[in-house]
């Protein structure tokens, strides 16, 4: 049983489409579940222009047409679609973030900051002190409640964040999720991060989670020395 969803999706074997007319979020829960099954889902918020247009034509007495409705759509989504950086400690989601940010007039929120002003204190010395469960609790919880209903922001997440399945499911609401992949050759470990603070812990971590980045990642994207060069690749696709 998921909670936001009037009916789960899995409950008709046959299922080909599903509508759903609610376009705040931009993705439902409803309309992520289907899309996990394969089946073609889409939210409200084509149904809103599409209204809107509608409502102009009967204005203007004048026809737009479907290419209008795209248009605005297409535009509407980028606006509103959150830029969420995903990638290892060191891959540099707050450098890139912080470029786009400025480059697309967008605010930028980076997860372990909002952490760190919760826990008053640094994550390395919250971790030793009291564990990586309860950190990650505080980071599925300011995701849930504080990042995922942003809309039009540049978010960097911590490392681990998306090993959680849930918070990949908030995040994607109004996010689409870049994988900044970095050779593990060009991560410099630092004792700031608490599970990458050497380059054993760094090679086991990058190793366990690079399925992980890959498989939630909406689109991948190569990071070599140059931050401005993924910048501009990921700017390029919301102009």
């Amino acid at each position: 049983h998921h909670t936001g969803m009037p009916i789960d999706p899995a409950c008709f074997p046959r299922l080909c489409g599903v509508v759903d007319a609610v376009y705040n979020p931009l993705r439902t829960e409803f309309v992520q579940q289907a899309a996990k099954k394969g089946v073609l889902a889409e939210g409200g918020l084509y149904m809103l222009v599409a209204q809107g247009v509608r409502a102009a034509e009967l204005f203007h007495d004048r026809s737009f047409g479907e290419q209008e409705i795209q248009r605005i759509f297409r535009t509407v989504e980028k606006q509103k679609e959150n830029i969420v950086l995903i990638g290892m400690p060191g891959a540099g989601k707050t450098t890139i973030g912080k470029l786009l940010a400025q480059k697309l007039n967008r605010p930028f929120v980076d997860t372990d900051d909002l952490i760190t002003a919760q826990i008053g204190c640094t994550i390395a010395s919250y971790f030793s002190e009291k564990g990586e469960a309860a950190f990650r609790r505080i980071e599925h919880d300011i995701i849930r409640d504080t990042v995922a209903p942003l809309t039009g922001a540049v978010i960097a997440t911590g490392g681990g964040a998306v090993l959680d399945p849930e918070n990949v499911d908030n995040l994607k609401q109004n996010g689409r999720l870049f994988f900044l992949d970095r050779s593990l050759e060009r991560i410099v470990p630092t004792a700031s991060r608490p599970l990458s603070s050497d380059a054993q812990a760094l090679r086991q971590r990058y190793e366990e989670r690079y399925p992980i980045y890959r498989q939630c990642a909406d689109r991948q994207i190569t990071v070599e020395d140059d931050p401005t060069v993924p910048a501009a690749q990921i700017e390029e696709y919301y102009r």
